[in-house]
Formats: C-alpha cells, structure tokens, sequence
C-alpha cells in the first residue's frame, strides 16, 4: 500500500482489466489471486525497456526554458513525456516490490515447516519460566499483528474501489477518442491533435493498470505477512503448549531479570546524562548568539532545546516503568510461593490499579506521538510549497519537531506496552494457580468478590469539603473526604444516639418526679428541652467522630441559606416563646385555657407548639408564639376551684323567697358543689316576662368532670323542684291591646275571598294593605 503513495504509477501486464474487474465484482480478495512474482517480474522488467525506448525516442527538449508557455510551445510530448516517465518509476518500484515478495514467500513457507515439523525443544533449549513467560508475550503480540492486518480490509476495498472506477473511466475516454480518431480526415491537423489525445489516454490506462498491479502486489505482500505471522502464531501456541504447567519461576530466573532491568535502567541512566550535557551546551550556544544568528538558527537552536528536553521526559518516565516491572517481577516471585486466596485479591487489586494507569498513559503518549508525525507532515508541506512558490527572501521557517520526539514517544510507547503485557502475564499466572476447582474455592471466590465491591462501596467517596484551619497565624487548607463508610457511620451514631437520648429523657422525667417531687409539667416541659440540646450535640459529636467538617452544610449556598432563614424565623420565634413559656409557667399540662377562640385543657407543651383537648375531645396544636403573642385565659392557673351561675327566670306573682330557698337547697344537695365559697342567690332583675334569679355556685374544675355536666344537674334538680313547689317558670308573653275609641268593623267573608286575599301579589308595602283592617276569626 505504500507505493500507491510513494510512486505514481505501475502496469499490470498478466492479469489486465477483465481480470480485475472480475476479481472486484465477485468479491474475490486480490491478495488470493494466483500468481508467480518471477514471472511477472520478468513481465515487468519487458514493460520497463519498452517504457524506456518510447522515452528515447520521443524528440524532447532538455534545455531550460523562461516560462511554461516557452516549454508548451517547443515541445506537444510533454504530457506524453510525462506520464512515460511516470510508468517507468513505478516498474522500477514494481520490481523492488515483486523481489520483497519472493523473499515473504520464501519466509512464510520456512515458519510453516518448522511450526507443522516442531515436537520439542533441544537439548540447549530446556524449558524455563522464562522461556514461557516470553513465549506468552509473543503470543500476544503475534495475536495483536494479526488483529492489525485483518483490520484493513476495509481500506483494501475502499482502495480496489477508487483504481477500479479510475480504469473504467479512462477506457471510456479511450474508446471514444479512438472513434474520433475514425472518423477524422487523414493527414488533418485535427487527426494529428486526435491522434495525440489518444496515445496520452493509453498511456493514462496503462497508468492505472500499473496502480492495480502495485495494489495487487502489496495486498499479496499483506496475505504473505498474515500467512507468515499465523505460523509463527501456531509454533509459538506449540511451544507454550509444551511448557505450561512444567515450569515454576525460581528465584535464579527471578535475580537474571532483576539484573538485566538494572543494566537496563543504567544504560538510561547514561543517555540522561548525555542528554544533559547535550541541553547544557545547547542553552550556552542559544544564549551566546540569541541577537547575532539569523532567525532560521534561533528556531534551529529552540527545537534542539525541545527535542533534547522531551527527551529527558521520556527517559525519567522510561526509568519509572523499569522500577514498575521490578516490582512486578518481585511480586510474581513472592506470589509464586504463596497459596493463600486472600493475598491473591491482594494482587488483583494491585494489577487493576496499574493497568488502569497505564492504559490512560498509553493513549496520552499516543495522541502526543499524532501530533507530533500531524506537526512534521505539515512542515514537510510547507517547505515543499515555500520552495517551489515563496521568493527565497520571503520564506520563513517555521518551529516545527524533529524527527527525534517521534523517536522518543514511540520508546516510551514500547516501554508501556511491555509493562501492560507484563501485567497481563502476571494475572495469567494468578488465574491459573488460583483457579476455582472446588465448591469451597467457588465460596471462597464469591465471598473475595463480594467482600472487595463492598469494600469499594464503603470507602467510595461522594464529595470532598475544603476546610481552612488558622495555624500560627497562617491559614492552612485541607481536603477532607466524605465517603460512604463516614455518612454510614455518623447515621449509625444519631440513630443510635437518639434513642439513647429519648430513653434517658424519659427516665430523668420519671426521676424528677417522683425522687425529687418536681412539678409533672415542668419536668415535661424541661426534658423536652434537655431532649432537644442532647439531640444538637449528637449531631455534632457526630460530625467530630467521623472527621466530617461542619463546613459540609456550605454547600447549600446563599439561596438556600436566605430560604432557610425565613423558615427558620417562625421556628426560632416558637423556640424562644417555648424557652419564655418555660421560664414564666402561664399554664401546665392539664390546665384549663381559651385562646384564639379554643377552649380546652393543655395536654403537652413541646419546644415549638401544644396541644389542647376542648371538650368535643378535638386536641389542637397551637404554635408557642401563640399564647405569647395573644391574651390566653387560665382558668386553673391559681386553683381548679371557679365560679358559675345557673339563670332561673320565674312568673310574676311568684313568692320570691320560696325561689331563693328552693335554689339554695338545690345547690347544696349536689355533691361537686363546693361548700366554701358557699352558693349564693342573688335576685338581678325584673324581666320583661319573668323575674330574673341567679344562683352563684362554686366548683372544682378536674379533668373527670365537667362544669358544663354540673350546670346540666342543678338545672334539672331546679326544674323539679319549683315544679313541686308549684313556682312556675316563666316564658316569653305579649299582650294584644285593642283600640275601643271607635267601632270595630267586622266583615263576613267567603272561603274563596279570604284564599284569593291571601295569594294576592299585592307588595307588603302597598298602602292599601295596610289601610285594611285585620280580620278576627269567626
């Protein structure tokens, strides 16, 4: 496939179009074709002569010419002059091409005797851990070679694709150029000028022809390299066959590649050195003749210094992976020794951990290695174009790399990917040794597995909080990491705190009250409030244990923090109005008050609102800020005892004093009717239709009884009473006053008349109506 870039043309003088054609339409690789490279070099080599005498005897002009019309003018061949001299550059190229592929023949067809006749090693050749642990890595390798190959297929289409549609378009062209050339007259200048239009599109198909044949030959190259690398792949897979599970790393095997990594790591050591002498004298010379050498110097100078300081980063990194492949190699002759499952989680993790690094490295170096080839290509393009048009005052070099960091990166690149593969065989090597072979093993494995995922999720880390410390007047700023396993256990710490709390609260309530006589309610009330301080500082301590910084609630930023702050002001305002209701004691649990239009008892006084029960047995919760804030009445504040009064309302003409007694006697015949204060009879008025009594009584107010149920009884006992006693209670009355002073008009109507009268749709407030009459009945 290169020549398809390098050179401009080829022939293909065996197979031709047809073949070509077939081979593309049925689908039929052309690296499968069927051919011998001596006999088509032999062909190629007569192309090649033939080219070259056509070249001769064109009449050319080799003398240099002022501009291109001049050139055009003197000689009508050129085009034809051209493409000849394309055609025998590639039938040169072809030939260099057909004798690389003789001698792939020859190789591919060596490795496959000796993989199809290998039985063993020689005697010089005794199997070692070595030897197999190389010829796992060639596997690999040749593995990844055939992976490549196989992959440009694609291209190879695309490619047969182009050159196919490029011979069918010339030989159309040919052909009808040929028909014009027909049926031009004979010795015309428009034959001639035919004429030449043809011999160039022949040689234009030729040109093509000679493309297919270098695509045909590299495809044929690219089958020889697959076949060749598929053999070695079979007598390496032999090989390894043959060593695997023989063979044990031994500590002599162990020390011969710790000793060669070391010769290793000291001959980098030495192209350091050397390449700081290199940067040192370059920093000097680039310094020395900054203002007297010319700019394209200058840039000379700076992309020494770039080349030579890549290059110490490649081999401080290279120096780094050496100390890697120690280490791994020490742990492949520590864990060659060790059975014990668990030590063998121990290496996996640590083979993940590496392998994840390099992967990310190894792509890094590989795109810088792009760049770099992208940064050449295009100064290549520019130096070609600044030769060809730029004026030689005009042209400006650009600061573009050298070949030396491609160099360099592709190194690093190699030491990376032996370090993987390397890796690799060490998992391999744990793979086999800890195999599951047994239902144990399968337990112990799936517990190894279990066991490090919830590892991984316990110390899996959801955010970090930068926290800033003042240390001898400097402030120090630290990261502090927020992981699973703290969250768990800060929750695992208020869960269980909490509870602790609520069953101490309780229990110092129940102390306080009865070893220390304090008041029910206030002991409530103050337990709540110990309750929630406990409550605050768990949630601190908390924190503390778990190295979490109070910091962490910052994240809710200002939005958040303003939101929460009007939230917080009715929560801080009932806090601080429960811390006054405490301090002042207005009311207790059991108390019997009226507030915002409620009446009821108080059943629990909280840190931010209480509870009333009202006699429906409908509790309310009324917010602390409440009872501050509003006129609250406390029927139970000083005592449970208060005052009621019972309204009695008797006939006129009523003796008076029996009523009085009757109320009295009433009033001390029940039995939740206090004695003292006695009850008291008191006559308040003269009503409209009776006359009006009040009987005072006093009671004592218990969450049992109702004053309401005591008001009920007395007015029943009265109601009996006066009833015996023949005293009868009063009702509304209204007396009808007739005027006499004139005649009354009494008027005798029919039913029908009075109906009709009756469903009149007169307005009430007709004054005919009420000029009327009222009618009496009878």
């Amino acid at each position: 496939m290169l020549l398809l870039v390098a050179v401009p043309a080829a022939a293909i003088p065996s197979m031709g179009l047809n073949g070509l054609k077939k081979s593309s339409s049925d689908n039929i690789n052309l690296a499968q074709a069927d051919f011998d490279p001596g006999t088509l070099k032999n062909e190629v080599e007569k192309k090649l002569v033939t080219a070259k005498q056509k070249l001769a005897a064109m009449s050319t002009v080799d003398e240099p010419v002022q501009d291109m019309a001049d050139m055009v003018g003197k000689d009508m061949n050129i085009p034809r002059r051209v493409l000849l001299k394309q055609l025998i550059y590639l039938y040169e190229g072809q030939l260099e091409r057909l004798t690389y592929l003789k001698f792939s023949q020859s190789n591919r067809i060596t490795y496959e005797k000796e993989a199809s006749n290998w039985v063993g090693f020689e005697d010089q050749l005794s199997p070692s851990f070595l030897l197999a642990d190389n010829l796992r890595d060639s596997v690999a390798r040749l593995n990844k070679n055939i992976n490549e190959i196989e992959s440009l297929d694609s291209v190879d289409s695309q490619v047969e694709a182009y050159l196919l549609s490029m011979i069918q378009a010339t030989n159309i062209k040919f052909r009808q150029a040929d028909e014009a050339l027909q049926h031009a007259k004979d010795g015309s200048e428009q034959q001639a000028g035919l004429r030449r239009k043809r011999d160039q599109l022949e040689l234009e198909n030729q040109l093509n022809l000679a493309r297919a044949l270098v695509f045909q030959i590299e495809i044929r190259i690219k089958h020889e390299s697959a076949l060749e690398t598929r053999a070695r792949l079979l007598l390496a897979n032999k090989q390894l066959a043959y060593v695997s599970g023989k063979v044990e790393l031994t500590k002599e095997e162990a020390d011969q590649v710790y000793v060669r990594i070391e010769k290793e790591k000291q001959r980098i050591h030495a192209e350091i050195q050397q390449a700081i002498k290199e940067l040192e004298v370059s920093k000097r010379q680039n310094t020395a003749g900054l203002d007297s050498e010319s700019t394209t110097l200058q840039q000379s100078h700076f992309i020494s210094l770039k080349n030579i300081d890549i290059k110490l980063q490649v081999l401080n990194r290279i120096l780094s992976y050496l100390d890697l492949q120690q280490e791994i190699w020490a742990q492949r002759w520590a864990y060659a020794k060790i059975s014990d499952r668990k030590k063998a989680s121990e290496a996996y993790a640590l083979i993940r951990k590496h392998q994840g690094i390099l992967q990310t490295i190894y792509q890094y170096i590989l795109l810088h290695r792009r760049q770099t080839i992208a940064l050449l290509t295009d100064q290549a393009n520019n130096n070609i174009a600044e030769q060809v048009t730029a004026p030689q005052d005009l042209a400006k070099p650009s600061a573009a790399p050298d070949f030396d960091q491609v160099i360099s990166y592709s190194r690093l690149l190699g030491v990376v990917e032996s370090t993987e593969n390397l890796l690799a065989r060490f998992k391999a090597d744990l793979d086999v040794k800890f195999a599951v072979k047994s239902l144990q093993d399968t337990f112990e494995d799936a517990l190894f597995s279990t066991s490090e995922f919830f590892a991984a999720v316990w110390s899996f880390e959801l955010f970090a909080i930068q926290d800033t410390i003042e240390v001898d007047g400097q402030h120090l700023v630290s990261q502090n990491s927020v992981t699973v396993s703290k969250v768990v256990t800060a929750l695992a710490i208020l869960i269980i705190g909490y509870w602790m709390a609520l069953k101490l609260s309780r229990y110092a309530e129940a102390v306080a009250v009865k070893r220390f006589n304090l008041d029910a309610s206030l002991a409530r009330i103050a337990t709540r409030w110990i309750f929630f301080l406990e409550v605050l500082l768990l949630v601190i301590i908390s924190m503390l244990v778990v190295r979490i910084p109070l910091t962490v609630f910052a994240f809710m930023g200002g939005a958040v923090a303003i939101g929460a702050g009007f939230g917080m002001q009715n929560l801080l305002k009932n806090l601080i109005s429960g811390l006054m209701l405490l301090i002042e004691r207005p009311f207790r649990p059991g108390d019997l008050v009226e507030v915002g239009g409620v009446r009821g008892r108080i059943t629990d006084i909280g840190v931010r609102s209480s509870n009333i029960l009202d006699a429906n047995g409908i509790e309310t919760i009324i917010p602390n800020s409440t009872f501050i804030e509003q006129n609250v009445t406390n029927w139970t504040l000083s005592d449970q005892v208060i005052r009621t009064v019972i309204k009695v309302g008797v006939a006129y003409g009523s003796s008076t004093k029996e009523t009085s007694r009757i109320l009295l006697e009433e009033a001390n015949r029940h039995g939740l009717v206090l004695e003292n204060p006695a009850p008291q009879v008191l006559f308040e008025d003269f009503g409209d239709d009776s006359l009006l009594f009040g009987l005072y009584v006093w009671v004592q107010l218990k969450v049992d009884v109702s004053w309401k149920a005591i008001a009920s009884d007395l007015r029943f006992m009265i109601n009996r009473s006066l009833s015996e006693h023949g005293i009868v209670i009063a009702f509304p009355q209204r007396d009808i006053h007739l005027d006499t002073s004139r005649p009354l008009e009494v008027r005798v109507v029919s039913e029908a008349v009075a109906a009709s009268t009756l469903v009149s749709n007169q307005p009430i407030g007709d004054e005919s109506a009420k000029q009327q009459p009222p009618h009496l009945p009878g």
